[in-house]
């Protein structure tokens, strides 16, 4: 009786860690930010596949959603996307750091999360108190993980920062989805 027990014990604290472990590593992920520690922060970004999300997520925006018959982007646009993609590339590069994820989780908007300074902001824009953000976490399948953030009382569409699981109970932020 005592080893179903405690076996049942054990798989409750297996499944809260499983499933408790993206919270876990978000709110670590905005302390870091609150922190100033560019470091740590780094820890919990893929930044390869961030990047790569990035560019694939506004290419996609600068080809927009209208089509001609066969399904495909005017010809104009998908030279004006491809022209554009060929710049954003060092662009996305240089502007997705530790420094302009720790703004994005603070609040900034992403276009003055990428040009500011995390200590002592270039931007105008001031970051945002915890308490004035709105937040939503879910889970969009076993193993990726959204969480939101924009200002509160805002008409801006929220920031989207998708994790992917890595290992069992890891996690690192792999997308940005931008309003």
């Amino acid at each position: 009786m005592k080893l179903k027990t405690i076996l049942g014990l054990l798989v409750a604290l297996l499944l809260a860690a499983f499933f408790g472990s993206p919270y876990l590593a978000v709110h670590e992920m905005r302390a870091a930010a609150r922190a100033h520690d560019a470091a740590k922060l780094g820890t919990y970004v893929d930044f390869e596949k961030l990047r790569e999300s990035l560019k694939r997520g506004v290419q996609a925006k600068l080809l927009g959603s209208e089509r001609n018959a066969e399904g495909e982007p005017s010809a104009a646009r998908a030279f004006g996307a491809a022209v554009a993609g060929a710049l954003l590339g060092p662009m996305v590069d240089v502007a997705i750091t530790p420094d302009s994820l720790a703004r994005l989780l603070q609040g900034q908007r992403p276009a003055q999360a990428a040009v500011g300074g995390v200590v002592a902001p270039k931007s105008e824009e001031p970051l945002v108190p915890p308490e004035a953000l709105e937040t939503r976490f879910g889970y969009e399948g076993l193993n990726r993980f959204v969480f939101s953030v924009k200002k509160k009382d805002s008409d801006d569409e929220p920031v989207d920062l998708v994790f992917h699981r890595d290992g069992l109970f890891g996690w690192k932020l792999a997308e940005l989805r931008l309003p």
